[in-house]
């Protein structure tokens, strides 16, 4: 079970890492966009293939994250990576895990704020 927290740990940090990056100005703009998406990825509710479909639920998430880490973790220069790791774990053991949920609940605030819109103009202005 150590393994498994350790494993954890390891993913949490890495995320918390790839958000920071996102909004240094010494990032290059292609890992900035891996790590944007890694990151909205891993806090969005919506999933490639949602999760109550029985085994591919899981196999997405065991292979999409991996991937989009992989992906964000090779694009990024290794020196702001490990400053940005560093700084992800000093914040993860402050307990200041909440600021990470800002940018995906202001985006999904902005889909439905737009979905309702479109909703209202067409339906209800008939």
């Amino acid at each position: 079970m150590s393994k498994f927290k350790n494993a954890t740990e390891t993913i949490n940090s890495k995320i918390g890492a790839m958000y920071i990056a996102m909004r240094r100005s010494d990032t290059p703009l292609y890992a900035k966009l891996a790590c944007g998406l890694c990151v909205y990825y891993v806090l969005s509710p919506l999933d490639i293939v949602p999760d109550f479909i029985p085994v591919l639920g899981a196999i997405d998430d065991v292979i999409v994250l991996p991937f989009l880490m992989w992906l964000a973790v090779k694009l990024m220069p290794d020196d702001i990576m490990a400053e940005c790791v560093a700084q992800a774990q000093a914040d993860w053991q402050g307990e200041n895990k909440k600021r990470y949920m800002l940018p995906v609940l202001v985006v999904w605030a902005l889909i439905l704020l737009w979905i309702w819109h479109i909703i209202y103009k067409y339906v209800f202005m008939i």
